[in-house]
């Protein structure tokens, strides 16, 4: 039967299961205080559970709304402007925006050890991380609490680039602050990307940032081409960049340096054998100042090509230029070689240009950087051409037919009114070829052919090449003989159209991102005709206005010289380069031995020999032809012509029309000439006779070298009054007919050349063997017959 408690006793019983024990009974008094703790420490549980709850979801809402609190850091920062040649290495630097040197250098760039260094030095376990390092921070936490003071960080190399981005005091907010926008920079860049950015903002004392700067003014080298040693000489600076500098204190840096590949070591990022080798390397390190090669031609291109020059901007880690710095360096002592005889206040420029691409290739704005005017650059300076544009007025005539090569002009002053231009040596030579005009620079055919043409056109021909003039100005027969200022880079990019065969280009300095497609040759249109160029090229080409020593190479040149020999210009150029050479006084004073040949003749060529082969001239175009013309007058050969020779001309421009000069008067041949010539030649008698030739020494003769004192007769024949004899360029000695003059003999290649009284000239090439050649040193000396 069941025994049922009493309503009291339950009651008494839940009391006692609830409340207080009661103090009658000694049994409930020892069991109801181990319920009460149990109850208690349940109830205490339940509380923690909710507080840490509660401090969890309160962590979580604080940290998410940090998060969205806390701004992104802006990555970008000044660099200094930078260019790069074209093989990609660095020549010219400036200072950044905020006055440090800061060039940036690429994580591939940077050369096997610092990225491994530094990573092992400064956070061992940066690539594993989220940008901060959990037990970097325990560890620090600890030693902090246990020393009751900062001894100890946990930044990670993220943490580290946040505070070089922006720099701020060293509180706990900042700190914090700090941690969250490296999670956060961790999910935009890669590590990668963030060992990049830190690796080239880090400093390395005085206004030196990154390991592109630093590892050029300690060691003058690439960041890639750092040894292990120097390598750890950066990174150990990183700790302390004043205290550990290695110009400054090399005995310290050297000593944090072997301390670093101890510990390399000892982690196993490098073998021990490494260590002890980069220890025994001696620390030699100096401030070396920032590259600054072609410094006109840098400005330039900063001028031209704009950019931010900041991280992560256009082309921050270097514009890419057409600089060659091989060529830059021969064209700066080529120069400097020219300039060797002036005085200092003459100064220079140059330039190179690739005729396929239109890259300008090596460039001197300036020769005497440090001269009166050394921060002008003077290639881009307006001043006189002299005659350096004349082959653009007989290009534009023979593209309209009007004359070719073989044409007869008259070197006279007859028809040119009280304007009759003289030429550079004050002579006149009657009549002459377009060519031989034009190879020697006359001026008066020069000006009858712009007559010829019309001046309106010479001019439209004129800025078809590209230079540009005063459009108010009227500058008559002037802007034929140089009366119209151009820059030497109008000049350049005038006879690289030439040399391109009548294709425009335009010229180029800095590829950007679109370098492959710069680097493409340009296509270019027809601004002038081939075939007029082509014949114009080979005008350029006589070699006969070179010394021996500088001749046979076969580049096309044409010099000027301005009025008052205030400007001294040389265009050398072949099918693959062309350069421009100008001499001269930046205020524009002008210097009596300046003249365009003598001054840069040699400088040019010899350039143009340290530079490459001789050029391969492309073959006649097919829109050109040879027929047979009258010697002396260029006209289709008619039936009274004594003797012909062959020439080109257009094909579409051919002419039927026979020889006017050459005609039958009273049963004999005689020579009608123009009016021009008619009064120059009324002393002259010319029935067709034979041309001049050299008979002593024969051409290709070879003469073995019996001794000193041995001598060869000059002798000639068909030639007019007295004989000027050249050898190999220089004036030999002046004989009147009859007389034989005796050269005496050298071993090696030679050129006896002549000019009668009637300005006609022959050559000979002969070769003496045996004996020992001693190097020649080309000295131009230039005869009097020549023009500028």
């Amino acid at each position: 039967m069941p025994v049922f408690r009493s309503e009291k006793t339950a009651q008494s019983g839940e009391k006692n299961r609830l409340g207080p024990p009661s103090p009658q009974g000694a049994q409930g008094a020892k069991s109801v205080p181990l319920g009460s703790a149990r109850w208690g420490l349940r109830r205490f549980g339940r509380l923690a559970l909710k507080v840490g709850a509660l401090g969890l979801a309160l962590a979580i809402l604080a940290f998410w709304a940090a998060w969205l609190y806390v701004p992104q850091v802006d990555c970008r920062f000044p660099v200094s402007p930078t260019l790069l040649d074209r093989e990609g290495r660095l020549f010219y630097a400036q200072l950044a925006a905020d006055d440090h040197w800061l060039w940036p250098v690429g994580y591939e760039d940077m050369g096997p050890w610092l990225p491994k260094i530094a990573v092992a030095a400064e956070d061992g376990r940066f690539w594993a991380h989220p940008g901060l390092d959990p037990l970097a921070l325990a560890r620090a936490l600890a030693q902090n609490l246990w020393n009751w003071k900062i001894v100890s960080g946990a930044s990670t190399v993220t943490v580290q680039t946040i505070r070089l981005l922006q720099p701020a005091p060293r509180t706990l907010g900042n700190k914090a602050k700090e941690f969250i926008q490296a999670l956060k920079l961790e999910r935009r860049l890669s590590k990668r990307e963030i060992l990049e950015m830190y690796l080239n903002l880090a400093p390395f004392g005085g206004n030196l940032k990154g390991v592109g700067a630093a590892s050029w003014a300690y060691f003058r080298k690439r960041p890639a081409d750092l040894s292990l040693a120097e390598s750890a000489v950066l990174i150990a600076a990183l700790r302390g960049p004043a205290l550990y500098r290695p110009d400054w204190r090399p005995g310290r840096a050297k000593a944090r340096r072997d301390l670093l590949l101890s510990r390399l070591a000892q982690k196993g990022a490098i073998a021990a054998a490494e260590a002890e080798a980069a220890r025994r390397e001696p620390l030699v390190a100096a401030r070396h100042p920032a590259p600054q090669k072609a410094p006109r031609f840098a400005e330039w291109v900063l001028k031209s090509h704009p950019r931010p020059w900041v991280w992560g901007g256009p082309d921050y880690l270097g514009l890419a230029t057409s600089m060659n710095l091989a060529y830059q360096e021969r064209l700066e002592f080529r120069l400097t070689q020219a300039l060797g005889p002036y005085p200092s206040r003459i100064s220079g420029a140059g330039a190179l240009l690739d005729n396929a691409t239109g890259q300008i290739l090596a460039y001197v704005g300036n020769a005497r950087p440090n001269g009166p005017a050394g921060y002008v650059d003077l290639a881009q300076a307006r001043r006189s051409p002299g005659s350096a544009l004349k082959p653009f007025v007989y290009l534009e005539a023979m593209a309209q037919g009007l004359i070719v090569p073989a044409t007869l002009l008259a070197d006279t002053p007859l028809g040119l009114d009280s304007q009759a231009p003289r030429n550079f040596d004050r002579l006149y030579r009657g009549p002459v070829t377009a060519k031989m005009a034009l190879a020697n620079s006359l001026n008066a055919p020069a000006v009858r052919v712009g007559r010829w043409l019309g001046l309106e056109k010479v001019r439209l021909a004129l800025e078809k090449a590209g230079f540009s003039f005063d459009p108010g100005r009227d500058y008559g027969d002037s802007i034929i003989l140089g009366g119209g200022e151009v820059t030497l880079l109008e000049l350049l990019r005038a006879y690289a159209i030439l040399a391109r065969g009548g294709e425009s280009l335009e010229l180029r300095v800095a590829f950007g991102s679109a370098g492959p497609a710069q680097k493409a040759p340009q296509p270019g249109r027809e601004v002038f005709s081939p075939e007029a160029a082509w014949l114009v090229n080979e005008a350029l080409t006589e070699p006969t206005r070179l010394p021996l020593s500088l001749a046979g190479d076969g580049w096309a040149f044409k010099s000027g010289t301005s009025h008052g020999y205030r400007d001294a210009w040389l265009a050398i150029y072949g099918p693959v380069r062309t350069a421009v050479f100008w001499l001269g006084d930046p205020k524009g004073a002008g210097s009596p031995d300046l003249s365009g040949l003598k001054a840069l003749g040699p400088a040019a060529v010899l350039f143009f020999r340290d530079i490459g082969p001789g050029p391969a001239w492309p073959a006649a175009p097919g829109g050109l032809e040879k027929h047979e013309v009258c010697l002396l007058s260029g006209e289709p050969l008619g039936p009274f012509c004594p003797e012909g020779r062959s020439a080109y001309r257009l094909r579409a421009h051919a002419k039927t029309l026979p020889c006017r000069v050459h005609v039958r008067q009273n049963g004999r041949v005689v020579a009608a000439w123009p009016p021009e010539l008619a009064g120059y030649m009324a002393n002259l008698e010319f029935q067709g006779s034979p041309r001049p030739k050299v008979v002593s020494p024969f051409p290709g003769t070879v003469i073995r070298y019996p001794g000193p004192g041995a001598g060869v007769p000059l002798k000639s024949e068909a030639t007019v009054g007295p004989v000027y004899w050249f050898v190999d360029g220089e004036f030999f000695q002046a004989v009147g007919p009859g007389r034989t003059p005796v050269l005496p003999l050298t071993p090696g290649p030679h050129r006896v050349s002549l000019v009668d009284d009637r300005d006609q000239t022959a050559y000979s090439d002969f070769t003496v063997v045996g004996g020992s050649l001693e190097p020649e040193i080309p000295v131009l000396r230039l005869k009097k017959s020549l023009g500028d």
